[in-house]
Order: C-alpha cells, then structure tokens, then sequence
C-alpha cells in the first residue's frame, strides 16, 4: 500500500511540473490573452481571450513586443485584469516566454489607465526596466485628470525626450516620435527597419479638449514630416500601423500609409467645419458626443467646442462661410499627362561647381503648329528642391499647363523651357556636382551661379528652334522668382517680359530703374499670407515703387485659392505652403473657373498679359 503510495505521489509530482512548466503558445489564446505574432519577433498581445473577446462588451487593450539580440521592449501594459485569476502570472510567462533570460525594457505610448493596469506583473520584477515619455510621465501632476499618476519604480524609470531611440541588438532600433492630442505626451513607437508604426491611442482618438486637439493639428504637420523623410529609413509606401485598441482597427486590422493620409485630410476638415459628425452616445463620457470621420482615420471629440474651434479658425484666416479647402488644380489639362509632351535634354557646362544641367522643352511645332512660324518662348524656373524629381520640375510650377492643347491654342503656340537646377546627385549622371537651388551664389559675382548656364542654354534653344528671339518671356516662382529677378537683372537683353509667382527676392532700386527704362512688362503675384516668402519680406519692401511703374502689375493675393476658389493648403515635409503657392494662380490663367479674376485689376486673365506684352 505504502508502495503503490508513492508511486501516485511521484506520478502527481511530475504531472504539477509539467504543469508549471507549461508555456505561452506562439500564437493563439493563453490564460487572458490572445497572442499573434506580426513579424519576425514581433508580437502583438491582446488582454482577451475565448470569454472575453473584443468588442462593445469588452474594451480590450492592445500590447506589443519587440525581442532584439540583446534586449526586449514590451510596449504598453493593457487594461487591469479583474475577470481572470492571475493575470500577471500569465502576462509574465507569455512575455519571458518569448524574451528568455534578455532584460525587459517597458515604455508606455500615454499616460491612462488602460495602458498601464498591468504595471503590478513587473513592477517587482528587477529583470524589468521603464523607458517613459517624459513629456507624459515626468510631470508634478498627471498628464490626465482621469486617471492617477502610476506608481512606476523609481530607481528602475528612464525618462526620455521626444524622437530618442533604443537598440535591442540585432539591427532592432526602436524610435519614439510625440503626437500629442490625446494626452499632452502621446508618443508613437516606430521599428522603421520593418516599417512598423505602434501609436496606442496617439492616433485613435479621443480629443478631451480644445487644447488637445490644437495640440493635435499643430503637431500632426512634424509627425508627418518624421513620416516622408527620406533619410529616417521607413519606406512610407509599406507602413503598417498598430493601434491600442480594438476598436481602432478597420477591415484589414492593420493600417497603412493611406490611413495616415487620411488623418492629415480629417484634422483640416474637422478645422474648417467640412464634416458633419456623428452621434456617439457615449454615457460613460459625454464630453466625447461627436465622431468625426474620413477614410480610415476617425476623431472624437465635443461637438459644442468642435464649433466654437472651427469659428475660430476660419477667423483668424479672414474665411467666409462658403469658404472651402481646395483639392488640387481644376483647370482641364492634367500635369501627369502634361509632362509627357515635354523632351529631355542634357547640357554641358564649364563650371566645375554645376556640371552638366537638364533642361525640359516642349516644341510646339511637334504636336502641329505651323513649323514655317516663329513662335515666343516662355521659360520657367522652378522652386527650391523641385528639381529632385526630374520632369516634374515642370509640374510643380503649374506652368506646364501652358503646353496644354487649350491654352496653347489661345497663345497661337509656345515654347515652354523649363531648366532644372542640380539641387541633387543624379542616378543617371553620377558626375554631376550637387550645385544647389537657384539661389546658391557664385562668389565672384555675387548672383546665382547658374545665370551663365541658363543664358547658354536659352540661347542655344532660341538658335536651334523656331524661335523670335525678341519675344522671350522668363518667370519663375519661390527660389525660382529669385532667379527671374537675378537673370533679368544679369542678362535683360534675354529677357522681353516676366512675371514671378511669390519671389525669394526684392530688385535693387537701380534695377526697377533699369527696367522702367526698358518699359519692360512684369506682373508680381505674391499671397500675402505666404508662409515661406512672406509678403512683408519679399515683395512687401518694394511694392509701392513696383506699383508706381508704368509697366508693371502687383498682385497681392488675399487668399491662395485653385481655379474653383479653393483655398490651397499644402503641408510639404511638415510645413504649411499653402498660401505660399502662388504659382497656382497663374495655372489658372489668373481667372476663376466661374469668369471671375484673381485681381479685379487686372480682369483679362494671364495669357492675355503675355500676348499684349509680347504684341503677340
């Protein structure tokens, strides 16, 4: 008896180890979570399981955790489980499960409760340390008013700045860009290696506030920009973007790079009044009445200040009611379709410090103008790092539609020039020199390095093409009307009329003498609420002289708008440019799609300019 005793004693005792050491499955449902793994040790942990699942009945709480050579980071700490027994004993063993013996480093998106109510399954844990957002965390009072401040250990805390980064080993860099909003320190995690972006509720989201939504729209803009940059080793095309809630995802769960697009159109919407929200019914917060929603990317919030916020807005921009945002040039020719008609050339230039340049033509005589006519020439500067991209140099002007069939027909035919600054290494031609925009100053003269190259090669278009060389037309816009103001001063006997779209420059007084002389016809299109070349820099200075003269028209624009009275506003890189593209004013022919003129001076519209000033 005693014998057959301790057999069941031993067989008991082996059948609890194994118990014990039973571990986290890779992927499915383990105590009160759910775990998929998303990448290469890269999982994502959900506080659900087959009696809780997600969904209106369950507010589950999404975590994430990345697994280096080195070290591990568990981003987030859920809800605090209340309907299952031991839930840090389970959160434990999935997570070191899959960390082994590697320190544990825990960061935490925001400041709230459901994304810290685990805290208890490491807070004794000396294997584990916090890597916080001290914009969130690192403050005399919580960052919420709804929830306490968590009582992290302190002699365990790392607090960390916005955009830090922390190294797992193996290649695994993680890195922590704010997006403030929902809470004054909301922070994106991003594996930019793999294209992973983690934003807890940074971008789900709940705005408690007007500050907080201010907070949102003015930071969205340096998000964005962190986003595009080239240089930060995402490749935006193949994001994937992971939120802290179920109910955050859409249908395919994960999110990509449209969804972040989306949101960037939703905040200006939601700003000018455009959407219409939709009732929440929230009983547990009924501050949050209102849902605003676009495309994939939604924003909840209070439907009273969300009014009294788009009243203010539109004020400080001088809006009327019908004011709209505008979505993009509507004149007929399409600037994907007009780059085609253009052809690429190549010069050589004997300045070291330029190399060879690029320049695109469209010849008018090869898409059936009389080739036995001499035809003017307008030739067009782009603006600053526009000429990364080739071709579309002539788009990003808005002037390529001139090469159109409709406007082209109302010219009687053109020639349409548009060179390309060497602002970046060419693939094609790795011997170029990166000489810059067109304001990079040649030290010997003072002005920009590419005026000699750029009268060479209209002199050489004028002499191979049928061309009148005394009716020549330059203009340009941004850097490239600080081209236009430099090459006319350099080289007038090339220049028979201009017109500059938001300049980076002012003439000297000699040179409006010089051209008041010339009796040369200029027309200044400048917005006054240009963010980049503001007015009260450029063109403001010299506006009552340009005025004053007998041959030239000063445009100040109150309000940038496409050819449907559209308001234009264009974030580039996290900078607001709108106001500053000018350059659409003249794509639209300086008229309103209804009839009606930019500038009620000047009512008979661009084209009408060039053929007076050209006696065309």
């Amino acid at each position: 008896m005693k014998r057959k005793l301790f057999i069941c004693c031993a067989v008991l005792s082996v059948w609890t180890l194994s118990i014990g050491a039973q571990s986290a499955p890779k992927d499915g449902i383990y105590g009160c979570y759910t775990i998929t793994t998303i990448s290469e040790n890269v999982y994502h942990i959900e506080d659900s399981n087959a009696d809780h699942i997600a969904g209106p009945t369950h507010n589950s709480s999404d975590m994430y955790l990345i697994v280096g050579t080195e070290k591990a980071l568990l981003i987030d700490l859920s809800n605090k489980i209340t309907w299952y027994k031991k839930p840090e004993k389970y959160l434990r063993e999935v997570v070191y499960d899959r960390v082994g013996k590697k320190p544990l480093v825990i960061t935490i998106t925001h400041n709230h409760g459901d994304h810290v109510g685990m805290l208890p399954a490491f807070a004794d844990d000396r294997n584990a340390t916090f890597w916080l957002p001290a914009s969130d965390f690192l403050t005399d009072t919580p960052a919420s008013s709804r929830y306490p401040a968590p009582l992290f250990p302190k002699e365990r805390v790392t607090y960390f700045e916005n955009y830090a980064s922390i190294n797992l080993g193996g290649g695994y860099i993680i890195n922590s860009a704010p997006l403030p909003g929902h809470t004054p320190g909301s922070t994106v995690l991003l594996f930019n290696s793999r294209n992973l972006l983690f934003i807890g509720d940074a971008l789900g989201i709940w705005i408690f506030s007007t500050d907080g939504f201010k907070s949102f729209a003015n930071g969205y803009p340096a998000f964005w920009a962190y986003i595009m940059n080239q240089n930060n080793g995402l490749d935006y095309s193949k994001i994937l973007v992971f939120g802290g809630h179920f109910w955050q995802r859409t249908d395919p769960a994960r999110r990509g790079i449209q969804f972040l697009y989306d949101m960037n159109s939703l905040i200006e919407k939601v700003s000018m009044g455009e959407i219409e929200p939709i009732s929440t019914g929230y009983s547990f917060f009924p501050y949050l009445n209102a849902m605003y929603t676009f495309g994939m990317a939604s924003i909840t919030w209070n439907k009273e200040d969300a009014d009294n916020y788009v009243r203010e807005y539109r004020s400080s921009m001088g809006l009327s009611d019908d004011d709209f945002i505008g979505h993009g040039p509507t004149h007929k020719d399409k600037n994907s379709e007009l780059i085609k008609l253009f052809d690429e050339y190549r010069f050589h230039t004997d300045t070291p410090a330029i190399g060879d340049m690029k320049y695109y033509l469209y010849d008018p005589t090869m898409h059936g103008a009389d080739p036995n006519k001499k035809y003017p020439l307008i030739v067009v500067f782009h603006g600053a790092n526009n000429g990364r991209n080739g071709v579309m140099c002539t788009s990003y002007t808005d002037c390529a539609v001139y090469a159109g069939k409709e406007y082209q027909t109302v010219m009687g035919g053109a020639y349409m020039l548009f060179p390309k600054a060497n602002e970046a290494e060419q693939e094609d031609y790795p011997e170029y020199r990166q000489a810059g925009t067109w304001m990079t100053q040649d030290p010997s003269t003072g002005t920009s390095i590419y005026i000699p190259a750029c009268a060479a090669i209209i002199e050489k278009v004028v002499a191979e093409h049928s061309i009148d060389p005394e009716k020549i037309i330059v203009g340009g816009t941004s850097a490239g009307g600080f081209m236009t103001w430099r090459f006319a001063a350099a080289r007038p006997d090339l220049v028979n009329a201009a017109f500059l779209m938001a300049p980076a420059d002012n003439p000297a007084d000699m040179e409006l003498e010089m051209y008041d002389r010339m009796e040369l016809p200029i027309w200044v299109i400048h917005g006054v609420r240009d963010e980049i070349c503001k007015y009260e820099i450029f063109t403001g200075p010299v506006a009552e002289k340009l005025s004053s003269m007998k041959h030239v028209r000063l445009s100040p624009i109150p309000i940038v708008r496409y050819g449907d009275k559209g308001i234009v506003k264009m974030n580039v890189g996290g900078t607001e440019m709108g106001q500053h593209l000018a350059l659409f004013c003249v794509g639209a022919n300086m008229i309103y799609d209804d009839g009606t003129p930019y500038d009620p001076a000047f009512p008979d519209g661009f084209i009408a300019w060039l053929k007076e000033s050209l006696n065309l």
